[in-house]
């Protein structure tokens, strides 16, 4: 049975090219905000003569402005490795440290990226924990991100209904496909709404030569 799994993902960003720039949010999943956070982390790392490396755990809040040489604002958390300082490793490589007297920290940083130089300017702060049992974990609202919202609405429904004609209309597929599951359904608050929807649709027995669209016909075919 031909199966696809499909991620809608709707992301937008704002200019701000203003003087002074602003900052608006952006996605943690962004891989824009990856790169800004990796560059801050190397630095930290790289500043580090002895000791442990610290590796990424997650980024807790991101902004940007917007043009080609983007400045971002960044607060992510750490977590201590197995690799020194020594090994000159990079942190993707490393491995959590697994044990009592384990470091964690969190980190806020700066990073301007020029993209036609290749080159990336970082100015940071990093509190360091050597208790971790010690540090309060609190949970809060994070504005501009993604939050979880039911997948059984029909605020839902009418987007994938939507996605779903626009992808039979516009695939090379012979035969209609159809929602088969809602697998996970998020919601981002900005200048209005972005989402994130991941489904899954199977093909139908209806043909596009005889059908523009799904109808109550159009069933699930074992053949696909």
């Amino acid at each position: 049975m031909k199966a696809f799994i499909i991620l809608a993902l709707c992301c937008s960003f704002f200019s701000s090219k203003a003087i002074p720039l602003a900052f608006e949010f952006s996605d943690c999943d962004d891989p824009d905000v990856f790169k800004a956070v990796d560059a801050a982390l190397k630095k930290y790392n790289g500043d580090t003569a002895t000791g442990n490396q610290f590796a990424l755990y997650v980024v807790m809040e991101a902004k940007r402005t917007a043009g080609p040489d983007p400045q971002f604002y960044v607060k992510y958390r750490i977590l201590e490795s197995t690799c020194t300082a020594e090994e000159n490793k990079h942190w993707q490589h490393c491995h959590y440290k697994v044990s009592a007297d384990a470091k964690t920290g969190e980190c806020t940083a700066r990073v301007h990226m020029n993209d036609a130089d290749k080159t990336t300017n970082v100015s940071q702060e990093c509190k360091i924990f050597s208790d971790v049992s010690k540090i309060r974990l609190s949970e809060a609202p994070c504005l501009g991100c993604f939050h979880h919202i039911s997948s059984d609405g029909s605020e839902v429904s009418e987007i994938l209904k939507k996605t779903i004609q626009k992808f039979n209309k516009h695939s090379d597929e012979p035969a209609l496909f159809k929602l088969v599951e809602i697998k996970e359904a998020k919601r981002q608050v900005v200048a209005g709404w972005n989402y994130i929807i991941r489904y899954e649709m199977e093909e139908t027995n209806c043909s596009k030569d005889q059908f523009q669209d799904l109808t109550p016909e159009c069933k699930i075919t074992s053949r696909g």
